[in-house]
């Protein structure tokens, strides 16, 4: 409610009480506090992945950060956007740009209290817990457990997927559901 309706609505004895209410908020809120987006309660690290789209560039295995295994884990790689007021994630293909929201890769997101974790939950239903490593607005890394070579009887392995931000070609919007980047 604005407050141009507040006032016009303290004629209507129903509404007094709302559009009191609402009048009063108004004034009584700092200048800073109206403008705020509704998002800005939103967690610091869910703030940053926001604020960029992210490229998967790296992925590790185990311990040795001295070779990019990228190409054997194509499974975790792609471009990612995320939106902080909805907790909500999408990825796309890098190759393409195609969003792969129809394959399981958008859904929701949220970071454990102490922030060591991020938990993803696709559409689909498929849940994720991935260990935070580095995440700032240059860098975004965590790691978890994944069978050797993403083959299925494989012996589990720990990658570590380092993301930066993208400037490719492609234009990626996000898709219903995922508020304006």
């Amino acid at each position: 409610m604005t407050t141009e309706t507040a006032m016009s609505d303290l004629n209507n004895p129903i509404c007094l009480p709302t559009a009191a209410l609402a009048l009063a908020a108004a004034l009584l809120a700092p200048a800073h506090a109206i403008a705020a987006p509704a998002c800005a309660a939103a967690s610091p690290d869910a703030q940053v992945l926001a604020a960029k789209t992210w490229l998967t560039t790296a992925v590790y295995e185990g311990d040795d950060r001295s070779t990019n295994q990228v190409e054997r884990y194509p499974g975790v790689v792609g471009i990612s956007l995320w939106d902080a007021c909805s907790n909500r994630y999408e990825y796309f293909d890098p190759a393409t740009g195609r969003s792969r929201s129809q394959q399981g890769g958008a859904g929701w997101f949220f970071f454990t209290g102490d922030r060591q974790y991020q938990h993803t939950v696709s559409d689909n239903g498929t849940q994720l817990r991935r260990k935070m490593e580095v995440i700032h607005p240059t860098e975004f890394t965590y790691s978890r457990q994944v069978p050797k070579d993403m083959r299925e009887g494989q012996p589990l392995v720990t990658i570590h997927v380092v993301h930066t931000p993208y400037t490719g070609a492609f234009q990626v919007q996000p898709s219903a559901g995922m508020g304006p980047k």
